[in-house]
């Protein structure tokens, strides 16, 4: 399965540009990121096929090949390669050549590849650059809950809503205090994906 060319839905959080990781992201923006996947758990099959078919929420179906693993990180190939550095999202056992199968999201790489794990010994290069083609917020509203045994701000899931924007530096979130989350709709561009950006 070839990237170039391929479409992906990828969520990007606010706080990662406010902490000045990356510049605001806008429409029609050529933009280089790695993909961070999020998981609850990927399981070894015995299917040896790279595929991967997006889901109504923003997900992914995946079929993959783990690349590279040490335990601090995990990288996939499902078509894109991908990253995770979160223990447990890969079925205890898998090792480097297995394939595994599951549901994940995809995030722009926060800091922790282009920072620090771009520089472990055998690593594959995972910044890819994207051409941002829509953006959509996610305008879900908050209610009042309660968050690690203290009072806080959760989404209603029962309310799930997107709406179009042209730059992460807009921001509708009630309440205005909370991070507002964006799913940027990209395009991969031919380029070679590099260590750095």
């Amino acid at each position: 399965m070839s990237a170039a060319n391929l479409n992906l839905r990828v969520h990007l959080d606010r706080w990662i540009i406010s902490d000045g990781n990356y510049d605001d992201f806008r429409v029609g923006e050529m933009r280089k990121f790695a993909l961070e996947f999020r998981t609850p758990t990927l399981r070894q099959t015995t299917e040896r096929t790279t595929w991967l078919r997006q889901q109504p929420d923003y997900s992914y179906s995946i079929s993959g090949k783990l690349v590279f693993a040490t335990p601090d990180v995990s990288v996939i190939d499902c078509g894109v390669l991908a990253y995770s550095e979160r223990k447990g999202v890969v079925q205890e056992g898998c090792a480097v050549g297995d394939f595994v199968r599951g549901e994940l999201s995809f995030g722009v790489d926060p800091f922790f590849y282009f920072e620090s794990l771009c520089k472990i010994s055998g690593i594959p290069a995972l910044i890819y650059e994207w051409r941002i083609d829509f953006m959509e917020q996610d305008t879900t509203p908050y209610i009042l809950s309660e968050v690690c045994g203290r009072p806080g701000y959760v989404r209603d899931e029962s309310q799930h809503s997107f709406s179009e924007f042209r730059g992460s530096d807009q921001n509708v979130a009630k309440p205005p205090g909370i991070c507002p989350a964006f799913v940027l709709h990209c395009t991969m561009l031919e380029t070679a994906p590099q260590h750095k950006l």
